[in-house]
């Protein structure tokens, strides 16, 4: 079995506060989008083995894909293994969500090959292995709250995105912890849904953690410029970096802007957003 499964940008991501247990609660608009990373799942006698085709990623129990299929062999009671082959071409530690996607697609194999739960039960699981996994079971526009997991669903926007990955990495845990230095003004929840609703989305772009990464990484802050000189009608740091995305009319308009890039600008892709139907499984 092969599984398609999409990476994401943040449009939206406001910082709450920080709670007890250490993590952050936020209110962020999340998309789908058509860039992938394909996962083959199959049958195994026993154990479960990772392959990636990126050798910087762990292949054990650090890795939330094998994190995952850990976690539902175990609740379903399945003797069974299972062997599982990444092909990664969402950009590791980059603010795209690609570890947490590869995760929910584990979940969403394993169970269209077991039939062992609800989508519900699913749900609860990703929870369990990490905060964005339950958006890609969604697989679909959300209002994310809590520290991620409680989603609403939001009514589908086709946009054009191109993405500007540099050749830095920046630690989600370290840019979340500079953030607690700060005190920013926060947005009404109702005003960002409308926004949303109304397909306003260049009033909507804002990244509270793009104050504490452009500080350290000015880079970002170049490569947003630069979209806008290019004819972006907005841009914004994806998550906590260090992806910049902007956003085009059309896909060809993404395209052509991408092709005057010069080459060592980083890992540049065009991508549009998805709706519910547009990803999912498909038998090998």
């Amino acid at each position: 079995m092969i599984i398609k499964t999409p990476a994401k940008l943040h449009l939206f991501l406001e910082i709450l506060k920080k709670r007890k247990d250490g993590y952050h609660e936020i209110r962020s608009i999340m998309i789908p989008i058509d860039l992938y990373d394909d996962i083959f799942l199959e049958k195994a006698d026993n154990g479960i083995r990772l392959q990636c085709s990126d050798p910087s990623l762990p292949t054990d129990e650090r890795n939330l894909a094998f994190k995952a299929a850990s976690l539902y062999l175990k609740e379903a009671d399945i003797k069974e293994g299972v062997y599982i082959n990444i092909k990664k071409r969402i950009p590791v530690s980059a603010g795209l969500g690609g570890g947490s996607s590869d995760a929910a697609a584990v979940l969403k194999g394993l169970n269209k090959i077991y039939q062992k739960f609800s989508e519900k039960e699913l749900l609860e699981m990703a929870r369990h292995i990490g905060a964005d996994v339950p958006f890609f079971l969604y697989s679909a526009p959300c209002l994310a709250m809590g520290i991620g997991e409680i989603l609403e669903p939001l009514c589908p926007h086709t946009l054009h995105f191109l993405l500007i990955t540099p050749h830095i990495q920046v630690s989600t845990a370290w840019a979340y912890r500079e953030y607690d230095k700060l005190h920013l003004t926060k947005s009404e929840q109702s005003s960002i849904k409308k926004r949303w609703k109304k397909g306003d989305i260049k009033a909507l772009l804002k990244n509270d953690l793009e104050r504490v990464t452009i500080r350290s990484f000015p880079v970002i802050e170049e490569l947003k410029i630069l979209l806008l000189r290019k004819g972006a009608k907005g841009v914004l740091m994806s998550g906590s970096g260090p992806t910049v995305f902007g956003i085009f009319e059309s896909r060809q308009d993404a395209n052509r802007v991408a092709n005057e890039l010069p080459a060592d600008i980083g890992k540049l892709f065009v991508a549009s957003s998805l709706n519910k139907k547009a990803w999912g499984v498909a038998k090998r």
